[in-house]
């Protein structure tokens, strides 16, 4: 079985999303996107690779909750 990885991005637009870098466990990956929001404006998310769904983003210091089904996919 493959372990979960997840994608950091910063979303550019609607449409557009720039990678940042994988990171091996959730947890890590949202202290990474709270980390970059600390110094860097901008809306930040944290990308199952598997299933391509937002589990986690930040904007502002703010981490707000997403709920993986359902919800678009970022490309």
């Amino acid at each position: 079985m493959k372990s979960k990885a997840y994608d950091t991005v910063r979303q550019g637009d609607q449409q557009s999303a720039i990678w940042l870098e994988t990171v091996a466990d959730l947890n890590s990956a949202k202290s990474r996107i709270q980390q970059l929001a600390s110094s860097w404006p901008g809306e930040f998310c944290v990308m199952d690779q598997h299933s391509h769904h937002i589990v986690a983003r930040m904007n502002d210091h703010r981490t707000f909750p997403v709920q993986t089904l359902n919800h678009p996919r970022v490309r």
